[in-house]
């Protein structure tokens, strides 16, 4: 699932916060240690955007909260892809070594 969710954020399938918090959650669920250095990038994204509603959450918000984030979200993706990317190809490489060369 790792590689997957790598591989979605690379190709822009995936919303880069999004795909950080999913990230996050499968940290336990692989068994990384604490301060892995190629999770560190979507840590340093989920931490930083906690407060913007992804996924789901958003039909619970008003459309006009959802407007007014809208410039902090797009600016926030924009910055979430620039600090993820290599993190994501690294991420490939390291749990699926046969797509390494799509990165």
């Amino acid at each position: 699932r790792v590689t997957e969710i790598a591989q979605c954020l690379l190709e822009e399938k995936l919303s880069f916060i999004e795909g950080a918090r999913e990230l996050c959650a499968l940290r336990y669920e692989a068994d990384i240690p604490e301060g892995d250095s190629d999770f560190a990038a979507f840590v340093l994204i989920d931490s930083e955007t906690d407060t913007l509603p992804i996924g789901t959450v958003r039909n619970r918000w008003s459309p006009t909260a959802l407007e007014n984030l809208e410039t902090e979200f797009r600016q926030s993706e924009l910055w979430a892809r620039e600090i993820g990317t290599e993190a994501c190809r690294a991420l490939v490489r390291r749990f699926a070594p046969c797509h390494a060369n799509k990165v």
